[in-house]
């Protein structure tokens, strides 16, 4: 069947053609088509009754079922969907709040909540109306709100189903925090065209296997941080239901692909590269000819360049900043951001840059506002992180500059594993200029997270100034 025009729009029609069809399921509650149709049309109206078309609703609640209900009865009733962050500081969530002024926010403790009485769903929004703000690290630590209108999901689920062969047949996995873009997608998407949807109130590896288990999911979304702990928590477990493995994030360790085909021994591995205004950039499939190190191709649908600093574009092999045209831009953001973002002709960049080959595979060099210049080379911190990856030990890796009265600024990498520091300079001078290897390597475990499984900069940065102390 096609794709309705906006999110949700067709969950009252599926719950039709099969109502006790399982829909959701999160942990140990499931909820059949008939009842998550229910549940939205019922939470639509209590919304529509309480704000007004276009008005922002802030979801300041945990990971649950109510959760995934309320951000479709925004979607369908013409609202935007504003998903808080339940790990946020006060002064995260008062800075947001202050910005975006929500009309109603909605904590999980409402009343309102419960199954309700019988209602019927709204006409739906026009496909370029707004209805998600979603929530991504900004350059001071304060979260940036970006605004996605229903066409660009739309048109990234009709990606999901060209690159990753998704469809109504599937149980999709994504097991991480709804906040974190990843796992809301992976959700919405399976809901909005008739597949089962696992999810969990919060991420534990050996749960997660459990779920795999019992319910035959087929597909998983997941982080290269949740794949590496389920690898870990396996050990000479394996999970034949799954037949594709969806992994977001370019730096996903390869030395890991044979540990992640024992454990899915049926599935196919896809790495894709994006970033929250951009939706879907590149994409590397299993029995592709991808180079070693590069992201992929262009995804479904999208184009690339890379262009120069005058915005001209460059030629294969050269680096620049990396533009993509596609359907699935966002639309602007809601609060926070900055100057990184440039929009011409239907293209965007992010400030990320990388190279095209002759083949039009993409290699990152890192992001533009990440480059750091010691003794005068432009060095991008996620160069020298991918080396460190590599080596023996390295769990993890960020890299991040100090300043230095003789260099203007010496490179610092941060380490989580079991590491030998002569072995790494020895490593990292056979793959590295000189200029380019880390003059201090610091040892941290307890690696800090974002609530999407991401390495948090921000804190290890921090970390990284109190622990190098004074030269």
């Amino acid at each position: 069947m096609a794709l309705a025009a906006t999110i949700g729009a067709d969950l009252s029609a599926l719950a039709a053609a099969a109502p006790l069809r399982p829909a959701l399921t999160c942990d140990g509650e499931t909820l059949t088509r008939a009842r998550l149709a229910h549940r939205v049309a019922h939470l639509s109206r209590e919304i529509t009754a309480r704000t007004g078309t276009g008005a922002g609703v802030a979801l300041d609640m945990a990971n649950g079922v109510d959760l995934v209900a309320l951000f479709f009865a925004c979607a369908v009733s013409g609202r935007q969907a504003l998903v808080y962050d339940p790990a946020w500081p006060a002064r995260y969530r008062a800075a947001i709040d202050g910005a975006l002024a929500p009309a109603l926010t909605v904590t999980g403790t409402e009343p309102w909540l419960g199954e309700g009485e019988d209602a019927v769903f709204p006409v739906p929004p026009a496909p370029d109306a707004p209805f998600y703000v979603g929530f991504t690290s900004g350059s001071t630590g304060l979260p940036k709100g970006y605004r996605r209108a229903h066409r660009s999901w739309i048109d990234s689920f009709t990606v999901s189903e060209v690159e990753f062969g998704l469809s109504a047949d599937d149980v999709i996995m994504a097991p991480g925090g709804l906040a974190a873009s990843l796992h809301l997608y992976g959700v919405v998407h399976a809901l909005h065209i008739g597949a089962r949807a696992v999810m969990m109130r919060q991420f534990h590896p050996r749960r997660a296997l459990g779920l795999i288990a019992r319910h035959g999911v087929t597909a998983l979304y997941v982080t290269p941080t949740q794949l590496q702990m389920l690898i870990e928590a396996a050990g000479h477990e394996c999970f034949p239901s799954l037949r594709q493995v969806m992994i977001s994030g370019a730096k996903w360790q390869a030395r890991t692909r044979e540990a992640t085909m024992r454990l899915f021994p049926q599935a196919g591995i896809c790495e894709f590269y994006g970033a929250s205004e951009l939706s879907f950039v590149t994409v590397s499939r299993a029995g592709e000819p991808v180079p070693p190190g590069s992201v992929g191709r262009a995804a479904h649908g999208v184009e690339l360049r890379i262009r120069d600093g005058e915005g001209c574009d460059l030629p294969a092999g050269e680096v620049g900043a990396i533009w993509g045209g596609s359907t699935l831009l966002f639309d602007g953001y809601a609060c926070g951001g900055g100057d990184e973002i440039r929009r011409e002709d239907g293209f965007m960049t992010v400030g990320d840059h990388g190279r095209l080959d002759a083949d039009g595979f993409l290699f990152l060099h890192g992001r533009e506002k990440r480059m750091l210049v010691t003794s005068g080379l432009n060095v991008y911190p996620e160069e020298v992180e991918a080396v460190l990856a590599t080596l023996p030990g390295v769990v993890e890796a960020c890299v991040f500059g100090l300043p230095d009265p003789l260099r203007g600024v010496e490179l610092v990498a941060v380490l989580r594993g079991t590491v030998d520091e002569r072995a790494l300079r020895a490593g990292c001078r056979a793959l590295l200029p000189a200029a380019k290897v880390p003059r201090r390597f610091l040892h941290i475990e307890d690696w800090p997270r974002t609530s999407g499984g991401k390495a948090d900069l921000t804190a290890l940065a921090r970390l990284a100034e109190q622990a190098a102390g004074p030269h």
